[in-house]
């Protein structure tokens, strides 16, 4: 057949993009095929579109006018270097696509394709400023058969993909899809409805065989090669010290090291041979990661990315990964182990065994069927909202964002129904649920971030169902999800007087930690605390704030960034069970509305961005819609469009949070709260005197403007 490849062949920082590209026509032709490259753009486009990127990155901006001169200067002399390199780069680069057949978009029809393979790589992943996601998807290919091998989204979701308003119909054209990795495989499930097996990269689809192995590098004598875009410094001290100890040279291809003793700009077709030819490998890549393992290097990997993390579990090679917050001598000791090479070959042979088997199944597939486009069913049943309640005093001022929880309860409440909420409980430092019934409504509102003890609520529920009352829950998407499905199968006939909601959840931390960090304050103010409310708005809505109330009636308020607990459980996201890093109930939703803070509110409508709180909406159901239509007048409220749902939704980065957690977790049962909060927490108070007095500066700004905005509201 004559094939035609539309990937990322032409990145000119990124040796991977070549390679892979390569792979896979090599496996390809091997087969017997003939392959094309479809061009995206022109070779002087590709330098000019790489030089813009280097200008954006190096633009800054600083109120401060002596800061703001060293800034420019400091990013202008990047900006001159990395353009020069970019040239190095080109021109060497330039020489490797002569290893491909390619072709315009135009010659297509003249060249009588009979299949385009779009892939791999993360040409589907829409963050990436470098993807033209028009191009890749290949709508613009109609009648010839398309297959899309080792695909990957990245951490692209599903409904971000709507603000891709052809997606459907461009996934939905494909013959077969053959994702890489986990997500793209669920993003493939939800719009077409097929369970696509997962494949490996073509690089290892190759086989390290087949890779020819020169002497490329070893001119420098004893090298560690460091492959990595982005450098930290406790990352550059440990290479250095490493390199400096045992007598290596530092060596960094294609990517601009500053601690690099050498900087080399060669053809990507060498990146193997400097892999074997190291004594040791530095890498924060994919394809570092992979061409390590090959060649069983010695090999320290950083778990920045998931489908890092992913590969090294596929191969039992997770000593390669370096911990978070390692010591020196955990950095050494890494890349000091040797891995068992039987047991990553086999792994990466049956890798590549699979993804061969997926490629000639879809190859077969498509010679038998011509082309039979899988179809694309998926519906978006979520509409999306934001806004707040118009009443400012005693709704909007007194809730965690828009005061929408506040809202939707009044309406079942004027019905003679009950709510169930999280409420905080003084006497003992929890947060459980309780009803109306028990508890006045104000306290069932704000966040709380601790786990909700659920107790027998759910038999209440089914209770007041039974007498005919209209009931409306609120807890975390997990519990949600477990109420949802009594709905279907215990409350199924009551289900129209049920109303479940959650919200953006990031997880829930343990009470060992909360009553440890309760004690430390108690014993720092030698007063007993009463309550906490962990959403204060006493400096707007756009600053967390902890507040804590004593018993002596006095109070003391921190943002965020100075309150040890906020701050971690924000930023760090290392108090959560286990659980809550894989939890499916973040996007699977089972509620019939979803609230939340609306952050980037002032992206779609900055006339509404005023500091006190725009709640972002999401309805999963009719029972959902129904509910939100009864408070309307009550609220401003706004629907999003479809291009700006990726404004609303949740994004946590999650990366490593696992490993960090259970490393925070070891310390704590070790040494107690303040000595993990030193170590695995990025809270100001352990960072450097700069970074101290640069948060305290920005605490008497706040300070100040709130007194301002008292004063005014006096007048």
């Amino acid at each position: 057949m004559k094939i035609g490849i539309i990937t990322v062949y032409d990145s000119i920082t990124n040796y991977g993009s070549f390679l892979q590209a390569y792979a896979l026509s090599r496996v390809l032709e091997q087969k017997g095929h003939s392959i094309y490259f479809i061009r995206r753009m022109s070779d002087d486009d590709i330098l000019e579109r790489f030089n813009q990127l280097v200008v954006e990155r190096c633009t800054v901006k600083s109120n401060i006018p002596v800061k703001s001169i060293l800034l420019k200067a400091k990013y202008k002399m990047i900006m001159r270097r990395e353009i020069a390199n970019n040239i190095k780069r080109f021109e060497t680069l330039k020489n490797d696509w002569n290893h491909l057949n390619i072709i315009s978009k135009e010659d297509i029809e003249k060249v009588g394709l009979d299949l385009i393979i779009c892939g791999s790589d993360e040409i589907w992943n829409i963050h990436n400023k470098d993807i033209d996601i028009d191009f890749y998807g290949c709508g613009w290919i109609k009648n010839i058969s398309k297959i899309a091998y080792a695909i990957s989204s990245g951490d692209t979701k599903t409904d971000e993909f709507l603000s891709v308003k052809s997606w459907k119909e461009q996934i939905g054209d494909f013959d077969v899809i053959l994702p890489r990795d986990t997500m793209t495989q669920k993003m493939s499930l939800d719009y077409t409805g097929i369970e696509s097996p997962i494949v490996c990269d073509p690089t290892i689809l190759r086989g390290y065989e087949n890779y020819t192995i020169t002497d490329c590098g070893k001119e420098f004598g004893k090298y560690m090669l460091v492959y990595s875009y982005q450098l930290s410094k406790i990352e550059k001290k440990y290479i250095k010290k490493y390199a400096k100890e045992n007598n290596l040279k530092i060596i960094s291809p294609c990517v601009y090291s500053i601690i690099a003793d050498e900087n080399i700009y060669t053809s990507a077709l060498d990146f193997p041979s400097l892999i074997a030819n190291a004594e040791c490998v530095y890498t924060t890549t994919f394809h570092g990661t992979i061409f390590s393992l090959m060649f069983a290097k010695r090999m320290c990997s950083s778990p920045r990315f998931p489908k890092i993390l992913n590969l090294l579990e596929q191969v039992n090679g997770e000593n390669y990964l370096l911990p978070n917050n390692a010591s020196y001598e955990q950095f050494k000791a890494v890349l000091d182990s040797k891995a068992d090479k039987n047991i990553i070959f086999r792994a990466l042979k049956k890798m590549q065994e699979n993804g061969a088997m997926g490629l000639d199944n879809a190859l077969e597939c498509v010679k038998k069927n011509r082309h039979n486009p899988i179809g694309a069913s998926y519906k978006d049943n979520v509409k999306y909202y934001y806004g707040f309640s118009k009443d400012e005093e005693t709704v909007r001022s007194k809730s965690s964002s828009g005061g929408l929880f506040y809202e939707l309860s009044k309406a079942i409440l004027d019905k003679g129904g009950v709510v169930f909420g999280a409420r905080y409980n003084k006497e003992n430092n929890t947060v459980e649920h309780a009803s109306t019934d028990e508890v006045p409504i104000h306290e069932l509102m704000k966040s709380k971030y601790l786990e909700s003890k659920i107790g027998d609520t759910f038999q209440k529920i089914g209770k007041n169902l039974e007498e005919g009352r209209f009931v409306l829950f609120c807890g975390t998407p997990c519990q949600a999800a477990g109420l949802s499905m009594l709905r279907e199968k215990k409350y199924y006939k009551h289900k129209d007087h049920l109303f479940i909601i959650d919200f953006l959840c990031e997880g829930v931390p343990s009470y060992k930690v909360f009553n440890e960090y309760v004690a430390c304050e108690e014993k720092k103010s030698g007063k007993k605390i009463d309550n906490v409310d962990f959403r204060s708005k006493f400096y707007g809505w756009n600053n967390h704030c902890m507040k804590i109330n004593y018993l002596d009636k006095s109070s003391r308020v921190r943002p965020a960034f100075a309150d040890s607990y906020m701050h971690t459980f924000i930023i760090d996201l290392v108090f959560n069970r286990p659980s809550c890093y894989d939890c499916p109930f973040r996007t699977e939703k089972k509620s019939d509305i979803t609230i939340g803070d609306f952050w980037k509110v002032g992206k779609v409508n900055d006339s509404i961005k005023d500091n006190r709180g725009v709640s972002a909406i999401f309805v999963n159901s009719d029972n959902g819609e129904a509910l939100l239509d009864q408070v309307k007048n009550q609220l401003v409220i706004e629907e999003l469009s479809t291009d700006n749902i990726k404004n609303m939704v949740q994004l946590l980065d999650l990366r490593g949070a696992k490993d960090r957690r259970n490393a925070f977790y070891d310390e704590f049962a070790a040494n107690g709260y303040e000595a993990a909060i030193k170590k695995y927490s990025t809270y100001f108070n352990n960072s450097s005197f700069i970074k101290k007095a640069k948060f305290l500066k920005r605490w008497i700004k706040m300070e100040r403007r709130r007194k301002s905005s008292e004063q005014m509201s006096v007048k």
